[in-house]
């Protein structure tokens, strides 16, 4: 009995769920704009993160599409990053749903050259549409031609 429930407490951590951007709280929404990721009037659309919240964080808002990656211990690998959607150019995307130990991501490349990946974990159903609301929120705000590759 012991051993069952040892079994289904590691089972029932290990389940993940993007989140709305409505379910943040005030001190959420201040510590990513603490990092520079946010700004008073920008609302996040769906959020994501594959630790503590304080340590990563990945999301998409009316404005951008950011991520950040916070190593307490070490400053210098720490990383955050965004791309206003006027700045990208295009947004790639790689399901890894059904692998085990890797999350799924989009790689956005940037304008100027510049690439970072937004990580989002969970089932297929909920990585495709962390997906396709990235995307649609990116052409919606942008009115260049725009490269979606899979």
């Amino acid at each position: 009995m012991l051993a069952f429930f040892a079994i289904a407490t590691i089972l029932s951590s290990c389940e993940h769920h993007t989140r709305k951007g409505t379910s943040l709280s005030e001190a959420d929404r201040n510590y990513i704009k603490h990092l520079g990721l946010l700004d008073d009037h920008e609302k996040i659309i769906l959020f994501d993160g594959q630790s503590d919240f304080e340590t990563s964080g990945n999301f998409f808002s009316d404005k951008r599409i950011a991520s950040y990656w916070i190593d307490k211990r070490d400053n210098n690998k720490s990383s955050v990053n965004f791309g206003l959607y006027n700045e990208i150019d295009t947004i790639l995307t790689k399901d890894l749903s059904r692998a085990l130990t890797y999350a799924s991501y989009l790689e956005v490349v940037k304008r100027d050259g510049t690439t970072f990946k937004v990580y989002v974990d969970g089932d297929s159903t909920q990585v495709w549409t962390f997906f396709q609301g990235a995307i649609t929120a990116w052409k919606m705000k942008t009115t260049s031609t725009s490269t979606i590759r899979q």
